[in-house]
């Protein structure tokens, strides 16, 4: 019975071991998951103070107070991008008053008469 016994014991000991490193394993991958989502969280803080720098810039080259030519250069693509936004807008005002009432604006190209026969 030793034999056996001494085989047990070895088998009980493999699977404690492996156990125990699986058990390591799933802390470290654990830890690895929080410190992600922790960077994730962070850069995206840090996206939103960069988003309110920007505007800040953005407000006061439109106020004529931004002393940095650079940054001024920075801000006249944006002053381009509303710009054609505004007219954009104004494009879509133009076409929603020009509908004709009652009838929902059919999308693309079911403008078309239907073909009634067969193939």
């Amino acid at each position: 019975m030793t034999v056996a016994r001494d085989l047990l014991d070895r088998v009980v000991r493999s699977v404690r071991e492996s156990a125990t490193s699986v058990a390591r394993e799933s802390e470290r991958l654990a830890r690895v998951a929080r410190v992600r989502l922790e960077i994730g969280n962070l850069q995206a803080r840090l996206e939103d103070r960069y988003t309110e720098i920007g505007r800040l810039v953005h407000a006061r080259y439109r106020a004529g107070c931004l002393g940095d030519p650079e940054l001024g250069r920075l801000c006249e693509p944006a002053e381009a991008l509303e710009a054609e936004i505004r007219r954009l807008e104004q494009e879509l005002a133009e076409l929603r008053s020009s509908e004709p009432r009652g009838e929902p604006a059919r999308p693309a190209g079911e403008d078309r008469p239907q073909n009634s026969g067969g193939p």
